[in-house]
C-alpha cells in the first residue's frame, strides 16, 4: 500500500482517539479475515507494517511438505522450488498478496471488521475517560430529540438523558445548551454509554457546590437532601468552621447565590435549613416555614408526631402534603401532624383509657407484682417495653415474655380502636353543639322580632283613619286644647288604653325559656361515657416460670 494509508491511519487515531496498538492490531486482524475469506479459512496469512515507509504488505504463507493433504496451507518441494529456491522439506514459503487479488466481497468484510474494532475501541475510550465522573456536571448541546428523550453531543462523547431523568415542564430543542449531572457510564449499552440527569439529588448538590464556595472547600458540608424535581427542595447543611454560617452561605448576598441554583432549575423552590444531631431540633427547622410548639418522638418505630396550632397546620402540611413530606425525607423520621386542641383531646382521652396491668387477661397476681416491680404499672407501658427488659425480670422466661408482648399488642389495638371511638364521638358533639348555640342565629332572630314591632304600631292606630270627618275635626280642637294645658276630649284614647295594646303586641313571640335550653346544652356538652373494651381472648393465662414450677 501507498503512503496514503499512513495518513488515513493517524487521522482515525487523531479523530477517534483510539490508541495506536490497538489500531494497528486491528488493522492486521480485519486483512487478515479479508485474505482468509478469499482463500480459505485454513490458510495462513501475515500482515506487516512498515510505518517508516508507509506500506502495509500481506503475505501468504505455504509448509513445503512431501505429499500435499490440504492446499489452503501446504505445497510440495517442486512448486517451492519455483517460488524459492532454496526451499526444502519443512521450510515456509511466503507469497506476497496483492490486496487487488482478494475482490470487493472480502473488502467489505475487512472493512466491517475495522469499523467494528474502531467502535469497540472507541466505546472502551469512552468509558475510562468518564467512569470515574459520575454525578460531576457536564454541559453539552442538543443534538436530537425523540419523543421526549434527548441526544446530546458534549464533544467528543455523546450522552443519553431519558425523559425520566428531566425536570418536568422543560422543553429543549435542537441546538440549544443543556447542563446536567452523569448518572451512570454503561460499558455494554448499545447506545451511548453515558446517561445524564437533571432530577437526580446529586445534581442539586453539585449546582450548589460550584456557587458556593464555602461548600468546595469543605468549610460547609451538605448532610442531606429532599427533592421533588421541578417542586420544592430542602437541604441541611453543616457548617465545620465557627466562623461561617452554613445557611448565609449557600443563600448569598441579598439571595445571589441560590437564586443562580433556582434558575437553573428553572423557579424550584429550594429550603436551607442547619443540620443538627439533636433530633428534636434538626425536625422542627424541616418543618420549616411552619412552627412547632411540641414533638413527640417514638424510637421504637422511628416516629414523631409534631404538634402544632390551628394556624400552622396547612404551613406544616404544604401543598399536596409536600412540606411534610419532603421533611420526612430530609430527617429520617415519619412525620404526623397534629394540632394542639387534637393532642390535648387525644391525652384526655388516653388517660381515661389507661388499663391497670393486673386487669389485663391472663396475668395472675403473682406475675402483674413483678411486673409491678420494674414499673410496668400498664398495659399501654407493658406494650412499649423491650422484650430484653421483660427477660431480666427473676422467674420469667422468653415464651412467657413472648406471651405477655403479644397479649399486651391485642389488647393494645383494642385500647386504640376504642380511642378512636371516642375522639370520632367528641367530634360529632362538637359540632352538634356548635349548631345548637350559634349566636349568628339568635342574632337574626333579635333584628326580626324589632322590625315586627314597629310595624304592629301602624296597625293599633289604623282604626282611627275610619271615623268620620266631624271626629277627625274634634279631634283636632282636643288636641289644640290639650296643647294650651287642658284636659283632652274624652274621645280620644288615653295612654291607660295604649300601655295594653303595646304590651300585648310585645308579647305575641315568646322568648325561650333558659330551662329548655340548659339540658340541651348540658345534653351537648357532656362528655361520651368511654366503650367497654373487650379484652382478648387468649385461652389461658400467662403463668411465670416460677408459677409453673409450683
Amino acid at each position: 500500500m501507498n503512503s496514503g494509508f499512513i495518513d488515513a491511519f493517524a487521522q482515525v487515531i487523531r479523530e477517534k482517539r483510539v490508541d495506536k496498538n490497538t489500531l494497528v492490531e486491528t488493522i492486521k486482524m480485519s486483512l487478515i479475515s479479508a485474505a482468509k475469506r478469499k482463500l480459505g479459512q485454513n490458510a495462513e496469512v501475515r500482515v506487516e507494517l512498515d510505518e517508516a515507509k508507509g506500506v502495509l504488505e500481506i503475505y501468504r504463507v505455504f509448509n513445503v511438505v512431501k505429499e500435499v493433504t490440504d492446499e489452503e496451507f501446504e505445497i510440495d518441494l517442486k512448486q517451492a522450488k519455483e517460488m524459492d529456491g532454496k526451499a526444502k522439506i519443512g521450510s515456509e514459503v511466503v507469497v506476497s498478496l496483492p490486496i487487488e487479488d482478494f475482490g470487493r466481497n472480502a473488502i467489505q468484510t475487512a472493512k466491517q471488521v475495522l469499523m467494528q474494532k474502531v467502535r469497540e475501541a472507541e466505546r472502551e475510550r469512552i468509558y475510562e475517560d468518564y467512569k470515574d465522573k459520575i454525578g460531576m456536571i457536564v454541559s453539552g448541546t442538543v443534538r436530537q430529540v425523540d419523543r421526549g428523550n434527548i441526544l446530546i453531543n458534549l464533544g467528543r462523547a455523546e450522552a443519553y438523558l431519558p425523559l425520566r431523568e428531566q425536570i418536568r415542564k422543560e422543553r429543549y430543542n435542537q441546538g440549544e445548551t443543556i447542563r446536567a449531572c452523569i448518572l451512570d457510564v454503561d460499558k455494554e449499552a448499545k447506545g451511548p454509554q453515558i446517561i445524564l440527569s437533571r432530577t437526580s439529588d446529586q445534581f442539586l448538590k453539585k449546582l450548589f457546590e460550584q456557587e458556593v464556595p464555602e461548600i468546595f472547600d469543605g468549610d460547609v458540608e451538605i448532610k442531606n437532601i429532599a427533592r421533588e424535581p421541578g417542586g420544592r427542595s430542602k437541604i441541611a447543611v453543616f457548617s465545620r468552621n465557627d466562623k461561617v454560617d452554613a445557611v448565609g452561605s449557600c443563600v448569598g448576598m441579598k439571595g445571589s447565590r441560590v437564586q443562580a441554583v433556582v434558575n437553573e432549575l428553572h423557579g424550584e423552590k429550594i429550603d436551607i435549613v442547619n443540620w443538627s444531631d439533636i433530633s428534636s431540633e434538626f425536625v422542627s427547622r424541616a418543618l420549616a416555614p411552619a412552627k412547632v410548639s411540641s414533638l413527640r418522638f417514638n424510637e421504637a418505630t422511628y416516629e414523631v408526631l409534631s404538634v402544632v396550632e390551628e394556624d400552622q397546620l396547612s404551613l406544616a402540611i404544604g401543598r399536596e402534603g409536600q412540606n411534610v413530606r419532603l421533611a420526612s425525607r430530609l430527617t429520617g423520621w415519619r412525620i404526623e401532624l397534629m394540632t394542639v386542641r387534637n393532642a390535648e383531646r387525644r391525652d384526655r382521652l388516653e388517660s381515661k383509657l389507661q388499663m391497670d396491668i393486673s386487669e389485663m387477661y391472663g396475668v395472675t397476681s403473682r406475675l402483674a407484682q413483678k411486673l409491678t416491680s420494674i414499673g410496668i404499672l400498664t398495659v399501654q407501658k407493658l406494650n412499649k417495653t423491650p422484650v430484653e427488659d421483660i427477660l431480666e425480670i427473676e422467674g420469667i422466661g422468653p415464651k412467657t415474655a413472648e406471651k405477655l408482648k403479644a397479649t399486651a399488642d391485642e389488647t393494645m389495638d383494642e385500647l386504640n380502636r376504642a380511642l378512636e371511638e371516642l375522639i370520632e364521638k367528641e367530634k360529632e358533639a362538637e359540632a352538634e353543639e356548635k349548631a345548637l348555640f350559634d349566636h349568628e342565629i339568635f342574632t337574626e332572630k333579635e333584628e326580626e322580632k324589632e322590625e315586627e314591632v314597629r310595624l304592629t304600631e301602624e296597625q293599633l292606630f289604623k282604626d282611627f283613619e275610619d271615623k268620620d270627618a266631624d271626629e277627625e275635626e274634634k279631634g283636632e280642637t282636643a288636641g289644640e286644647e290639650a296643647t294650651a294645658g287642658e284636659e283632652p276630649s274624652e274621645e280620644e284614647p288615653s295612654v291607660e288604653e295604649e300601655i295594653p295594646a303595646e304590651e300585648e303586641v310585645s308579647t305575641d313571640e315568646e322568648e325561650p325559656s333558659v330551662e329548655e335550653e340548659i339540658p340541651a346544652e348540658e345534653k351537648a356538652t357532656a362528655d361520651p361515657a368511654p366503650e367497654a373494651v373487650e379484652e382478648p381472648d387468649t385461652g389461658t393465662e400467662i403463668e411465670s416460670d416460677d408459677d409453673k414450677k409450683e
